[in-house]
């Protein structure tokens, strides 16, 4: 696994429930974003779209599940365990 996605694996804030405007998740979420438009900026894009969602109450669980997994199929790419 990918240390830097690791690393934003381990320190996931509860986003389902934190407020998505609170400094932590705006860090994290930034940090993540930078992290994967380093390694693929398609799923960057991915993960912003999905950050997008966790302003709407109704969407927020999905989307916090959502930015984990597209952190987990990146990781996975990278290393070569699925399919590009």
């Amino acid at each position: 696994m990918s240390k830097a996605i690791a690393k934003l694996i381990e320190t996931v804030p509860d986003l389902a429930n934190a407020d998505p405007l609170s400094a932590e998740v705006q860090a994290w979420l930034d940090q993540a974003y930078r992290t994967l438009w380093g390694i693929r900026s398609g799923e960057a894009r991915v993960l912003k779209s999905h950050a997008q969602q966790l302003y709407f109450p109704a969407t927020r669980k999905t989307a916090s599940k959502e930015i984990v997994e597209t952190l987990r199929r990146v990781d996975r790419k990278i290393s070569g365990r699925s399919p590009e």
